[in-house]
């Protein structure tokens, strides 16, 4: 399970402008980011669980933590590896989840 952060940003590295010339090149004037967290089953990449979210905390974790739970509801036990994020390791997802 890990969460991902992709930005969608203007960034002009090349361009055919006569040297000495400005030119004036419109952008959005913001950056778009996406917050996903995305998790895969081992040998079984259909099988991957993904959603976007606003910001990842960890709110977002234990409502993501709920999809995987809904997704293998047949399985008797689900192991995901975490790294070491803080929103992995906040207060509120160890209290619902018993993360040691």
């Amino acid at each position: 399970m890990g969460a991902v952060y992709p930005t969608q940003a203007t960034k002009v590295t090349r361009g055919w402008i006569k040297t000495g010339v400005d030119k004036i090149i419109n952008t959005t004037g913001n950056r778009t980011r996406l917050n996903i967290i995305g998790a895969i089953r081992l040998g079984y990449l259909a099988d991957t669980v993904a959603a976007q979210y606003k910001t990842i905390n960890g709110e977002s974790v234990i409502e993501f933590f709920e999809r995987i739970r809904q997704k293998y509801s047949s399985s008797s036990r689900i192991h995901l590896v975490l790294d070491g994020a803080g929103y992995h390791r906040s207060q509120l997802a160890k209290a619902v989840y018993s993360i040691p």
